[in-house]
């Protein structure tokens, strides 16, 4: 199977806009597809350019925009270290989350 980043990085971007409206079918996706994204790329490789600057529009995106996040969000998994900020949404948006650990822009 190829590995296509660019498809992944498409399909997280689509799922970051229903934190616009937060439409929970959206949202869930958002960490599923943000570690696929991130298992797909060898440790210490990163994407193409234009891959990478997507990538961090989209990111930059869904901090920006967490306070979308659904009320009944409850997909944070406390067992994904910090370093994964996307398994802590909704640490992220109740503002538990050491701001440390988010990406920088």
């Amino acid at each position: 199977m190829e590995r296509d980043i660019s498809a992944e990085i498409e399909f997280y971007d689509f799922c970051s806009e229903g934190l616009t409206f937060s439409d929970p079918d959206l949202v869930f996706g958002i960490p599923r597809t943000k570690e696929e994204i991130s298992r797909l790329l060898s440790p210490g490789e990163k994407p193409e350019p234009r891959d990478a600057e997507r990538l961090r529009r989209v990111d930059d995106y869904v901090i920006s925009n967490i306070d979308g996040l659904p009320d009944d969000f409850d997909e944070d998994d406390p067992n994904q270290p910090l370093e994964k900020w996307w398994w802590h949404l909704k640490a992220i948006k109740e503002g538990r989350f050491p701001r440390e650990f988010l990406p920088t822009f």
